[in-house]
């Protein structure tokens, strides 16, 4: 039993030791590494952090357009959404995406027109993922999937851009809960300190995500629909466009909303349900004022 203890121990050693410059030097932990060792050692089980560092891994890497499971990713995109404009058309016909090599010039008219309704910047949506990378993505298509009528309904609204927003959101909720590069987590600690979760709510997260796997997606798809709704009503008074005045201020309300639903939260309870509840009784309040 010992043994086992002390084979995890260095698992877990090699795993946060992520500075390696070479096998004779290695940079003194940062910030980010001492309050997860901490978290390691006083609060987290070791199942509870193997599922916070293989969410890591798998939500930091860029998207690469050589990448073949990125670009059929990209293109699973395209369809869904080029199936659902199409529905009352009674059209059904699926066409490839152009590749990042093409020529501007042979780029097809319908298929930025289709980019830009989800909510690229231009026709050639790669350009985008350099803030959210691959996750950013993968958030798109898990909303479409799990919340087809509101993605629907956001299709239905012009000027609202939904990839960018995506793109924004899943950028700034996995800064606070440090699911980004060492890099990144030293420049925020330096310049946006306070944006980080604290142990205990680091806890709850990496508690509530050893249950659900999908938990990261499922915060930032609660953020997503509060920035849709807070849209709709800046709508209704005249103001069109949804750029970053709306959306950064939605998002840090939604990152407070989340500590405090962290902080509160119920190790026996539904934590989304919970999450839920708190966003739409508390969170979505405070923004009609």
């Amino acid at each position: 039993m010992e043994e086992k203890e002390n084979a995890d121990e260095k698992l877990v050693e090699e795993n946060i030791r992520i500075n390696v410059i070479s096998e004779e030097q290695i940079i003194p932990k940062s910030t980010e590494e001492k309050i997860l060792c901490c978290c390691l050692n006083y609060d987290l089980t070791f199942s509870e952090y193997k599922s916070f560092d293989k969410l890591k891994k798998k939500v930091i890497p860029a998207y690469n357009n050589k990448n073949e499971e990125h670009e059929k990713t990209l293109q699973d995109l395209y369809n869904r959404t080029k199936e659902i404009l199409n529905k009352d058309n009674n059209k059904s016909e699926i066409t490839q995406i152009s590749t990042k090599e093409s020529e501007n010039d042979k780029s097809n008219k319908e298929e930025e027109k289709i980019w830009r309704k989800i909510g690229f910047q231009t026709n050639e949506p790669r350009n985008d993922f350099r803030a959210g990378g691959i996750y950013s993505l993968e958030l798109m298509i898990y909303f479409i999937k799990t919340y087809e009528q509101d993605y629907i309904d956001i299709l239905n609204e012009e000027f609202f851009t939904f990839a960018l927003t995506c793109i924004r959101v899943s950028y700034l909720v996995r800064t606070y809960l440090y699911l980004l590069t060492s890099e990144e987590i030293r420049i925020n600690l330096k310049f946006q300190k306070g944006i980080f979760a604290t142990r205990k709510q680091l806890k709850y997260f990496c508690y509530f995500l050893f249950d659900n796997d999908n938990l990261l997606s499922d915060i930032c798809c609660i953020t997503l629909q509060s920035i849709f709704q807070k849209f709709r009503e800046n709508k209704k008074v005249g103001q069109k466009e949804v750029n970053y005045l709306i959306i950064e201020p939605i998002i840090q309300n939604s990152i407070q909303c989340l500590q405090n639903s962290l902080n509160d939260a119920s190790l026996n309870g539904d934590f989304i349900s919970h999450l839920k509840q708190s966003f739409r009784e508390n969170f979505l309040k405070t923004l009609v004022n």
